[in-house]
């Protein structure tokens, strides 16, 4: 059984499923991991019982509670947004001088040589031809006998 499924028949147990109780108990009594589970479903149990409280608004505190809960709602709360707001200009900015570096440096510098001064090998019985196009595009080809290459 999948460690999912597991939890899922402790979790139904522990909520008072009467049909899980029993699967649930001897899945506790038979692995640790089960009842380290149960372990820690009992502690949530009781941190959230101690921090609960039951109150009540009367009709007369209702209209004091609504105003708190329209400022809360309308009144934009002090935090961070100056921060964020001048990483956000510092970042920008760094973009932006980075972008006008790489235009005003003119980018990469174009290839100047055209010529090809030399052609050889020294594969056996291989020859090496070149061509030169018009467009000043230089091709190389090796030749060899048989497709050894």
């Amino acid at each position: 059984m999948a460690w999912n499924t597991w939890k899922h028949i402790i979790e139904a147990g522990f909520d008072g499923g009467p049909e899980y109780a029993e699967r649930a108990k001897a899945l506790i009594a038979f692995h640790p991991k089960c009842a380290a589970y149960e372990r820690r479903l009992l502690a949530l149990r009781a941190g959230v019982a101690a921090v609960a409280r039951n109150e009540s608004i009367g009709d007369d505190q209702f209209p004091a509670f609504m105003a708190g809960v329209r400022e809360g709602i309308e009144t934009p709360h002090p935090g961070r947004r100056g921060f964020w707001a001048a990483l956000s200009l510092v970042t920008a900015a760094l973009v932006a001088a980075t972008a006008m570096g790489y235009i005003l440096m003119g980018g990469p510098d174009p290839v100047g040589a055209t010529e090809v001064e030399y052609v050889g090998t020294d594969l056996k019985d291989a020859t090496v031809d070149w061509y030169n196009s018009s467009n000043g595009v230089v091709t190389i080809q090796v030749n060899m006998q048989g497709d050894d290459l």
